[in-house]
């Protein structure tokens, strides 16, 4: 076929249009590609933590967990030291070390000089005085009964503190390492600090500032003035929420979510496969229990052979394979696991081992109680009246709930109703707290031993009347014995001395089953490092990766860079 050279011309000149155009459509396309990554480094990192229905703006960080917004307690406001549950070791914060004296009755701390206030103003042990006096002044504050063991807190200089006790109490030193540190020059002014939100903060901790506040969307900025150089160097955190864990893993799957602590089943297909290279997760024991909380002060579950029953009614081993994906391990009859395993009592495999799955047992004891199954199938009480529970769960927990819906239906198949109700995460910590429960699952009490998990099943001074709230103890049970043990394991600080104090304490819980561990509890973490790195990691194990440990995410918050 022939062309004319005008064709020929017309043809390559068309060419040369199309091909330049290409090339600006590619250029531009770049440079769009690159205004987004930069984009998303400036919109700031993206936490998931939060399950609620509905934000308050509540900065208060001296309220009891749950009620204040996060990272409130650690990330605006900041302790005297962070426990690392990887490490096992304290790590100096705004106080640099410390020293007992006087037999263990007084306890020295030495803070930093070089902090200073969000507005500007400098910190002092005057400030830490100011705190832990403001606590004796509304007790109410005082969640941890601190006072119950302090008898003075002074500043003797601007960087040195005094902290006098009435009784030999070494455990005391975890509560005052860990408790938020706010401004005497701010607080000294607020008359009611119960009721007080604390919508501008002022404060130490590396994200003072409140960029933004709305229905399911907040921001943190950077404090100007924070004490680390060069630190964080993240300009800005997000916290959206999200209703569930399936709208969490899209989120992380997306792009739109860059750290979380949630569950997430068959992780390696559903969330690392879309990503190889910057979808992580580390799921790491911290040694410590999820729990299946039964209140005592019900009449039925007061007796603690009928928790036994419950108890020997719960096959862990499907609810760790069904509800947990096998990403855990059934829990010990002592509530103590993993890292913290070395205080197992020698004899523990001689003890009663009611952890174990076995329903013929559990229906024996509620015959021998009895209450025995009527025509419906149902266990009755002697008046007539059936057995029957709610199970409480945070909505959107999708773990807790698959593992409760299992124990509701194991509780089923020994005539005990048991229906799963969930709450929005502010309403489940308020009646876990307050002890308006029946039946829940929980987490507990953790530290360097086991004494803050028995502390928080068996202590006397933790039980408060039902409404009241109490930071610890939800279930409401009290032993006298188990609180002359907690005062011996208090006052020394021997290694064996503790270790036989401790078997003690693991024989009456296990005489008694205040509260039923369902299993090992796992520390919930995935990250998206395409955009954000230095997330702790198994290779890197400088802090557990969770969201959901304070104050320990404050090691992350300030060590995460920029790619």
């Amino acid at each position: 076929m022939y062309v004319s050279t005008k064709d020929k011309i017309k043809y390559m000149v068309t060419k040369w249009i199309r091909s330049l155009l290409f090339i600006m459509f590619t250029i531009i396309l770049c440079n769009g590609c690159g205004k987004v990554q930069k984009d998303i480094k400036n919109r700031g990192l993206t936490i998931y933590q939060e399950a609620r229905s509905s934000w308050v703006r509540n900065f208060n960080p001296l309220i009891p967990d749950g009620s204040a917004r996060w990272p409130t307690s650690s990330g605006i406001y900041e302790p005297l030291f962070i426990y690392n549950s990887i490490t096992g070791k304290h790590v100096p914060w705004l106080a640099l070390d410390f020293n007992w004296e006087t037999g263990n009755r007084i306890l020295i701390m030495t803070t930093r000089n070089n902090v200073k206030w969000s507005d500007g103003e400098p910190f002092s042990a005057k400030d830490v005085s100011f705190t832990f006096n403001y606590k004796r002044l509304h007790r109410g504050l005082d969640t941890r009964d601190s006072w119950g063991y302090l008898n003075n807190v002074n500043a003797i200089s601007d960087t040195t503190v005094r902290f006098e006790f009435k009784r030999i109490y070494v455990p005391g030193f975890d509560d005052i390492a860990s408790q938020p540190i706010v401004p005497e020059h701010i607080w000294k002014d607020v008359n009611d600090p119960l009721k007080f939100p604390n919508p501008i903060p002022v404060a130490t901790g590396p994200y003072t500032e409140i960029i933004r506040f709305e229905n399911q969307l907040w921001e943190l900025g950077k404090n100007p003035n924070y004490w680390q150089p060069g630190k964080p160097q993240i300009k800005k955190l997000r916290f959206p929420t999200f209703p569930s864990n399936e709208q969490v893993t899209l989120a992380l799957i997306s792009g739109n979510l860059d750290w979380a602590g949630a569950f997430i089943p068959a992780i390696d297909r559903v969330y690392v496969k879309k990503d190889t290279v910057h979808h992580k997760y580390w799921f790491p024991q911290t040694g410590h229990t999820t729990f299946f909380y039964v209140n005592t002060q019900n009449p039925v579950l007061s007796d603690a052979n009928i928790r036994k029953a419950i108890s020997y009614s719960i096959d862990r081993k499907l609810v760790v394979k069904v509800g947990m994906y096998n990403y855990t391990v059934p829990a010990h009859v002592t509530g103590i696991s993993g890292r913290l395993s070395n205080w197992h009592h020698p004899d523990i495999e001689k003890k009663e081992n009611w952890v174990q799955y076995n329903p013929d047992k559990a229906n024996q004891i509620l015959d021998q109680a009895g209450y025995y199954i009527n025509k419906n199938g149902i266990r009755e009480k002697a008046d007539g009246s059936i057995i029957s529970f709610d199970i409480i769960i945070v909505s959107g927990w999708s773990d807790w709930i698959r593992s409760a819906q299992i124990v509701s239906q194991n509780l089923k198949d020994i005539g005990i109703i048991a229906k799963v109700r969930t709450y929005d995460f502010g309403a489940w910590i308020s009646k876990m707290q307050k002890g308006e429960f029946e039946m829940a699952v929980g987490w507990t009490e953790k530290g360097s031993t086991p004494y803050p998990l028995y502390r928080g099943m068996m202590s006397s001074k933790y039980v408060r009347p039902i409404g009241e709230t109490s930071v610890a103890n939800w279930h409401r049970f009290g032993l006298p014995e188990a609180d002359s043990l907690f005062l011996k394991f208090e006052q020394t600080s021997n290694m064996n001395e503790k270790k036989i104090i401790m078997y003690k304490l693991q024989d009456l819980f296990i005489d008694n089953a205040p509260a039923l561990p369902l299993f090992a509890e796992v520390s919930w973490a995935e990250c998206n490092t395409k955009y954000f790195t230095n997330f702790p990691s198994k290779e890197n194990p400088y802090a557990t990766l969770s969201p959901n440990y304070h104050p320990e995410h404050l090691l992350v918050m300030v060590n995460l860079k920029n790619r």
